[in-house]
């Protein structure tokens, strides 16, 4: 009988879609869990922290995550809108220096916009083409699209 260290999950395994292309920095820290799938590049800057769990998600749109940014757990980035209307911007999502993303936050793909210092709280939703200001801090928030939001 042979023993392994290794304690396996209960959790059932993640459908992925084709890996996705990655320009990361040297010094960027990302789980061996957080999924990253898609066509378009996802471009991870310095000093960014993604935690297990979290989702990029390329396929409708590229996805630039800047400096010093943190993707918390069960976050969702680059999700396709749920809105049927078709989208002017070919843009993903772009998160700007010094953001952090919380916890089951989804941040739809679109021209989406989360500007410097931004904090998007714990179970927000940023709709496709919303352009979050500096340092504003949506919690628990639906935030729809085509809106700005100044700190």
């Amino acid at each position: 009988m042979s023993s392994s260290s290794k304690r396996q999950s209960v959790l059932p395994r993640v459908q992925s879609g084709p890996k996705a292309p990655v320009n990361f920095s040297s010094s960027i820290t990302i789980a061996d869990s957080a999924l990253l799938t898609g066509n378009h590049t996802i471009n991870i800057s310095s000093e960014s922290v993604v935690h297990p769990r979290a989702k990029l998600d390329s396929a409708n749109g590229r996805i630039t995550i800047g400096r010093r940014c943190i993707v918390h757990e069960r976050t969702s980035i680059g999700t396709a809108s749920a809105d049927p209307r078709p989208s002017e911007s070919r843009d993903g999502v772009v998160i700007s220096d010094y953001a952090t993303v919380e916890v089951g936050a989804v941040i739809e793909s679109g021209g989406t916009i989360i500007g410097e210092g931004c904090h998007v709280g714990v179970g927000s939703r940023v709709g496709r083409g919303a352009q979050l200001g500096k340092v504003s801090r949506p919690h628990y928030a639906t935030i729809g699209g085509l809106v700005l939001v100044r700190g």
